[in-house]
């Protein structure tokens, strides 16, 4: 059986070899696509890419001239060189490549200044004032952590909503990372929603760099005031477009604004708020599109308005939820 230049077929040796050669420099256009090709084909192969970045900070100094020779060798010879040391060697390589300077900075990056876990339940909405003058105002349970260093402020959000409004400041950009999306500003004012691997941007000021994608190969989109982006991970990153700001952050001021919306969206728009689920089993009337505001700051009262925008009843079911049904 012929043999391949991978030190073996386990993901994890490959990982390392393929990392190794990045940081060498010896990834040429075709090789490239090789590793992007394996890094996609299974999510395992990317889990032990990010462990080896991780290995950068306990490899052992070696001599540069050593280690590409070792890269040679293992190239030309792969049978006569030891995984492990295959291994070692070229995740070594990385090390010193760091040290000399190419990813260095990364590693001695100073401790957080200050950091915070902010959250709220369902049906809470909370904000947070930051040692730096921005603001965050979440939104029904969200949960995100807050982390500012001397030269960049970061919020990591898990879960949920946060309209932020950020003080400017060149010298600090203020990063959202969202999942596999990450939002980048010095100062400007725009919110941020996160259903599981999907995740909205609306800019209300300034403007906004929003970058999503696998983390070797992202795509960056630029938005201003009054733009609109969605994101679910594994898909396209679209083109920002334009929609009514004002009423996706109307949540912040206690409202829920409805244009031309499905009854189905509706609910399950309510639900984010409500303790006790709503449901719409008749599928004709889930269609219905509606237009209105509801309340949010007393949850519950908007079972009392809903029938004010459309032709339904509020059921009471034995089984304890609430049931949407044609008047």
């Amino acid at each position: 059986m012929p043999r391949t230049n991978h030190p073996s077929d386990s993901p994890r040796d490959q990982a390392v070899y393929w990392f190794s050669r990045e940081c060498l420099g010896t990834l040429d256009e075709q090789t490239r696509m090789q590793r992007d090709s394996w890094l996609a084909a299974d999510p395992e192969n990317e889990r032990q890419y990010r462990s080896v970045q991780a290995s950068w900070r306990v490899a052992d100094s070696v001599p540069e001239d050593e280690l590409r020779a070792i890269l040679t060798q293992s190239e030309a010879q792969p049978a006569r060189l030891g995984r492990r040391k295959f291994a070692v060697g070229l995740t070594a390589a990385c090390a010193l490549m760091l040290t000399a300077g190419v990813f260095g900075p990364r590693l001695w990056a100073p401790e957080a200044q200050f950091t915070l876990v902010v959250s709220t339940e369902k049906g809470e909405r909370n904000r947070y004032a930051l040692p730096d003058g921005s603001l965050l105002e979440l939104n029904t349970s969200t949960q995100a952590r807050v982390a500012l260093y001397p030269d960049r402020r970061e919020v990591e959000l898990l879960s949920g909503e946060i309209l932020f409004t950020v003080s400017p400041d060149a010298g600090r950009p203020f990063i959202v990372q969202a999942g596999s999306s990450q939002v980048r500003v010095t100062g400007t004012r725009f919110n941020v929603r996160r259903d599981g691997s999907e995740v909205a941007l609306a800019v209300e000021e300034g403007s906004v760099a929003f970058s999503a994608g696998s983390w070797w190969n992202r795509i960056t989109r630029h938005l201003t005031a009054g733009f609109v982006l969605r994101h679910a991970q594994g898909e396209p990153l679209a083109v920002p477009h334009q929609e009514n700001v004002s009423a996706i952050t109307a949540w912040q001021r206690g409202r829920l604004v409805f244009r031309d919306t499905p009854l189905s969206q509706v609910v399950a728009e309510l639900n984010r708020y409500l303790r006790n689920p709503l449901r719409i089993d008749d599928k004709k009337l889930a269609l219905l599109r509606v237009a209105g505001t509801l309340p949010i700051d007393e949850p519950e009262s908007v079972l009392q308005v809903l029938p004010q925008i459309a032709p339904v009843i509020v059921l009471y079911p034995a089984d304890g939820g609430i049931v949407l049904a044609p008047r």
